[in-house]
């Protein structure tokens, strides 16, 4: 019997631009252990949910929801429990065809991309027959976990983290963009060359995951709105429920 329960769709395969997607399923873990093992292919594993120890060649790590482990082909990798929760995990067994390589590697995402994957998730067909219409939130949800595996190297740090220290300042955008010496507009197509991000995207992800922080602790919603750079609570609590579909207080219980 499997040490996991697969609950999505499973054998699958998609070939695009030298990468091959073999299988991508969710697995609830069922056993307390699972021994290392490896595979003929690629894995990406990312925790949604509950906590355990991800091996990987002989290295133990503590794995909570967001973290994203890249193990590479024939890479010897285990899982034993940890804590009360046993983990979901979405697993995403793939190849790369020519000379590129996989390389092993660890990464956390951030809570905003976190709650993107779940809502993509949400929107692909469980076990069964795929159709055409299946494909576009299959390749989305490969694409995101693709753009924030720690194989690829990361985009433009310097002004991507120099942005962070401003964006959560309340005002508008093309002020900020003025004091860092840019128009609004070329820095808004700078950034998102370099990051995949336009400067309104940027700051809505850096607000939402300085809030979710700031929810997680003993703040108030008033003072996690002040944390995010908004100045009307009421206005914070509208945004926050159109970025996750949830209102602050129902998105912290």
């Amino acid at each position: 019997m499997r040490a996991w329960s697969p609950l999505l769709i499973q054998q699958i395969e998609i070939h695009a631009l030298g990468f091959v997607l073999r299988k991508l399923q969710l697995n609830r873990h069922r056993d307390a252990e699972v021994a290392p093992h490896g595979h003929d292919y690629a894995q990406l594993i990312l925790y949604l949910t509950g906590e355990g120890v991800q091996t990987v060649n002989g290295r133990r790590r503590r794995a909570r929801a967001g973290d994203l482990f890249v193990i590479p082909a024939k890479t010897p990798h285990g899982f034993s429990v940890a804590g009360h929760s046993r983990p979901l995990c979405l697993v995403l067994d793939y190849e790369l065809e020519g000379s590129s390589r996989v390389r092993a590697a660890h990464r956390t995402l951030s809570p905003a991309t976190l709650n993107e994957l779940h809502t993509l998730l949400s929107r692909l067909p469980r076990k069964g027959r795929l159709t055409l219409g299946d494909y576009p939130a299959i390749l989305a949800v490969v694409a995101r976990l693709l753009e924030h595996s720690p194989a690829t190297p990361a985009p433009a740090p310097g002004l991507f983290e120099k942005l962070r220290n401003h964006v959560l300042t309340p005002g508008p955008l093309s002020v900020i963009a003025r004091e860092l010496g840019y128009h609004p507009d070329h820095l808004s197509r700078k950034l998102k060359r370099e990051s995949g991000l336009g400067l309104q995207a940027l700051r809505d992800r850096v607000r939402l995951e300085t809030a979710q922080t700031a929810l997680r602790s003993e703040s108030t919603i008033a003072e996690a709105a002040t944390r995010a750079g908004f100045d009307d609570p009421n206005y914070f609590a509208r945004w926050f429920r159109q970025q996750t579909g949830r209102t602050p207080s129902a998105w912290r219980h």
